[in-house]
């Protein structure tokens, strides 16, 4: 499903009348009739239903006049509330405004909120459309009070009080139980914390043109099961362990042997045919304990308990052998291990997946992913990202999106954010999860991640397309254990048996 910013929207409208001629009434038209029907057919089956309508300044009112006018002829009682005075309406509005008029729509001008508004069966939250930011003005707190109390709440585009770019919510913000919006949601609806006020999102067609590309933006776009089952399909019956891909690990160290388990166990449950993880010779028995699926390779590590510069030959001698290299969970932050990487990831050839510590020699020093010589996706959370950019996690958030753009402009490999949802970023394109709960923010569920991600690169996936099935199984299985256990409850092991099962729902 496309996703839209607030620039990519307007300019939508823009062209739509500029370029293809189609009034901006008859797109207002078409928006309401749209609501309406989608009342009539899902919220509504009793004629003596009373609706209220709160109508803001501009588009967003517009529409809900024009809805106002559908529904009355449907036979529905309607009330509308309007916020402005009359002359204060214009443009397309004002004629939807004149048309609610000539039905006898009864319209309410009220700056300041009635005493005993009606029990409506259903309210329609018209006030502020996309072009909101910041927070809403004082004198709308009471009606969005009284809205958020209402029997059913339904807003037009976007809720009023969610920035349409970054899911910032005004102190007081609608919390819809269903949004109608025009054309594609608004990328903000699927970010938190505006995406638990909308509802269920309804996507209507109003007419706007299709395939429609702003020039020097993102395309964005909202990760669906479909995607993923158009991606991930039965094994070969003819498939043997190597051809269903060789994962090579490096990751682990001393109190962190766990993510060397974790990574190598995600990338087999995930359908990896052969695994080799590299490990510390004084923690060997620990890995050869836990790993007894896939293969262990030791290197010598002085006692340290860690990986050293020294065992760069030794790691080199088994990337011919490999599809794919994980590199840095559980790596630790020993200044000997971080040069380790920073050879290591100027020679290999083969495709990584880059995640936690392996993120150590990136710090301060983006110019070396340049030097990457294959096709890599990096996995950072929040906080690592932050150091990646230099950028502190606070104004990161305050538009994501926009962050993530500006990092791609510059970076040639693939990004996948753990965030709430995440994200995966390549070229000038971008997609938003839609599976996933606060129940994976668990100590060695981003390790699981990047085994998955490494075993699909291994079966032959692009990296872009790995990152995307990753994260999208990884989030879809810890929907299914917060069911079944609880978000609390959720570790990581628990993702292990989980992702295969998901995966296994693509296999019929």
């Amino acid at each position: 499903m496309i996703l839209l910013t607030k620039e990519q929207a307007n300019s939508l409208d823009k062209v739509a009348i500029n370029k293809h001629n189609i009034l901006g009434t008859t797109l207002m038209e078409n928006a309401g009739q749209g609501i309406a029907k989608y009342i009539e057919s899902t919220l509504i089956n009793d004629d003596s239903a009373q609706i209220g309508i709160i109508c803001g300044k501009g588009n967003n009112g517009g529409d809900g006049f024009a809805a106002a006018t559908f529904l009355k002829d449907m036979g529905l009682n309607i009330s509308i509330y309007c916020l402005i005075s009359n002359k204060e309406i214009s443009s397309d509005s004002l004629f939807f405004y004149e048309k609610c008029l000539e039905k006898d729509i009864s319209i309410f001008h009220h700056n300041v909120i009635p005493e005993n508004l009606p029990d409506f069966d259903l309210v329609i939250d018209a006030i502020v459309g996309t072009g909101f930011y910041g927070e809403l003005n004082g004198k709308l707190a009471p009606w969005i009070k009284w809205l958020n109390k209402s029997n059913c709440v339904i807003s037009i585009d976007i809720l009023s009080g969610v920035n349409a770019d970054t899911g910032k919510t005004s102190i007081n913000t609608v919390k819809a139980d269903h949004t109608v919006t025009m054309g594609s949601p608004k990328i903000g609806m699927l970010l938190e914390p505006g995406k638990s006020h909308c509802g269920l999102i309804n996507p209507i067609d109003i007419g706007l043109p299709k395939n429609f590309k702003n020039k020097n933006s993102f395309d964005w776009s909202l990760l669906e099961n479909d995607q993923i089952s158009s991606m991930v399909h039965n094994l070969d019956k003819k498939t043997h362990k190597y051809k269903q891909g060789k994962v090579l690990v490096l990751a682990g160290s001393i109190g962190m042997t766990g993510a060397a388990y974790l990574s190598t166990m995600g990338a087999l449950k995930s359908g990896a045919g052969i695994t080799k993880t590299f490990a510390p010779r004084s923690l060997n028995s620990i890995y050869e304990k836990k790993i007894t699926e896939g293969m262990t390779v030791v290197c010598d590590d002085l006692g340290k308990g860690c990986f050293i510069e020294d065992n760069f030959h030794t790691i080199m001698n088994h990337i011919d052998w490999c599809d794919v290299i994980i590199i840095g969970p559980g790596l630790g932050s020993n200044p000997n291990t971080i040069m380790l990487l920073s050879k290591l990831i100027k020679e290999i050839n083969k495709p990584l997946v880059i995640d936690a510590d392996g993120f150590q020699p990136f710090y301060n020093n983006l110019e070396l992913f340049n030097k990457i010589k294959s096709k890599f996706v990096i996995t950072p959370h929040l906080g690592e990202f932050s150091k990646l950019t230099g950028i502190d996690n606070h104004s990161l958030e305050q538009d994501l999106p926009k962050n993530i753009e500006y990092f791609m402009n510059e970076f040639s490999g693939t990004l996948l954010l753990k965030n709430a949802p995440s994200f995966v970023a390549w070229k000038s394109k971008a997609c938003v999860n839609s599976t996933g709960n606060p129940g994976l923010a668990t100590a060695g569920s981003g390790d699981v991640l990047t085994g998955i991600i490494a075993s699909f690169i291994a079966q032959g996936k692009t990296v872009e397309e790995a990152a995307k099935i990753g994260m999208f199984i990884h989030g879809k299985a810890g929907d299914e254990l917060a069911l079944e256990i609880s978000q609390r409850g959720l570790i990581a092991t628990d993702l292990l048996n989980k992702v295969a099962r998901v995966i296994s729902n693509y296999e019929l």
